[in-house]
């Protein structure tokens, strides 16, 4: 499965830096607890690690490499597609970190645990209906409501007296109803025409 282009652009612009050891705050948020300064002495005097598990992420795209370095000292590395985009370091406490919405904690018995933060879904813009006019149909019964919502898109009510007979919505392309011999066309502009059979 390939990573999303975000993610993959993460992946480029840390991974020179995480195969240097620098941080890359910019691309893969690490909060202090695992910062190169706050490091565990195991990881910089080069102590042997022994690779304990591979973990899935939350994303199904990265993976965490654990390593175990020492009493109760763990690390894990973060990968997707074949290339290293971050490191998490524990040394008795939880390491965190964030990258494009997947969160990854590497907990101080090795655990690793993620989630994906779910993008909030846009408002949907409600065009409010702002009456344009209101004229007697070709019957000389019906009365037409017009209502304007944005650039090509407007909505007409139908009325038979108190009676609602049907809503036509134009909305970027014509919209047409019939009643009784009764044709109306309403067109994305505003244009409102009606006619009986036979005219």
């Amino acid at each position: 499965m390939r990573a999303p282009r975000t993610l993959r652009t993460a992946l480029i612009a840390t991974g020179v830096t995480a195969a240097l050891g620098v941080s890359a705050a910019g691309a893969f948020a690490v909060d202090a607890a695992s910062t190169p300064t706050d490091r565990p002495v195991a990881h910089q005097t080069k102590t042997k690690r022994v690779h304990v598990r591979t973990v899935k992420l939350a994303d199904k795209v990265s993976r965490a490499k654990v390593y175990k370095t020492g009493k109760n000292r763990y690390e894990a590395e973060l990968w997707a597609e074949g290339a290293q985009y971050g490191s998490l370091y524990t040394q008795g406490r939880p390491a965190y970190a964030q990258n494009n919405g997947l969160h990854v904690t590497l907990h101080p018995n090795g655990k690793v645990t993620s989630w994906v933060q779910q993008a909030k879904p846009r408002p949907k813009s409600v065009a409010k209906r702002v009456l344009v006019a209101a004229p007697t149909l070709a019957d000389g019964k019906t009365k037409a409501k017009l209502y304007k919502l944005t650039d090509n898109h407007y909505e007409a009510d139908l009325h038979a007296g108190a009676a609602h007979l049907d809503t036509l919505v134009a909305n970027g392309h014509a919209a047409h109803g019939e009643n009784n011999g009764l044709h109306v066309s309403l067109q994305p502009d505003g244009e409102l025409r009606s006619w009986l059979d036979g005219h």
